[in-house]
């Protein structure tokens, strides 16, 4: 429960005895009323009851729902930009693309996305093992998050599988022709 729902039903437990006295006194109004005028009396104290309990409970209703608008989480300073190094890379530029992932990396140390990319261009573009070795290592002494370390490990020893140019199972031997006649 948050802090808001907390002070919401402070507030409404603060105001159901005088909303309940109001009730109250307002049905005692109304089942001895004997002209109009008592009545709107009674009903009066009924208005008083509702006005006082409606807005905490309007409160405890709002707040979980507004959240999904109106959230109360904001970012103290920019997030990743992936599209500049992912546009580079797609325009082939690789050097360029790896730059602006490290960039981000040393921008945002807690991101575990910009290894995976940048492991990803070395490997699949341009195949070289070794520095997809180190991008890989400097990822691992970079990240404080042990399960952004075990999906970096993971992504890479899947991604270091597209450097085996070996078929995964040999040549199939196919039986000669046979002719039919």
């Amino acid at each position: 429960m948050t802090w808001d729902c907390k002070s919401a039903l402070l507030v409404l437990i603060r105001r159901f005895l005088p909303a309940l006295a109001a009730l109250v006194l307002g049905v005692w109004i109304l089942l001895r009323a004997t002209n109009p005028i008592q009545m709107l009396v009674g009903l009066l104290f009924f208005l008083v009851a509702a006005i006082l309990v409606a807005g905490p409970i309007a409160r405890l209703l709002a707040e979980p729902t507004g959240n999904l608008f109106w959230p109360r989480r904001y970012y103290n300073k920019p997030q990743p930009m992936y599209g500049i190094p992912q546009s580079r890379r797609a325009k082939g530029q690789l050097e360029e693309a790896l730059a602006e992932y490290e960039k981000i990396a040393a921008d945002h140390p807690d991101e575990v996305r910009p290894y995976l990319e940048m492991i990803d261009v070395a490997i699949h573009d341009l195949r070289d093992a070794d520095r997809a070795n180190a991008i890989f290592q400097n990822g691992l002494a970079r990240l404080k998050n042990a399960d952004d370390k075990d999906l970096l490990a993971k992504t890479y020893a899947e991604i270091r599988t597209r450097l085996d140019t070996r078929p995964l199972h040999p040549p199939i031997a196919l039986p000669p022709p046979h002719s039919g006649r």
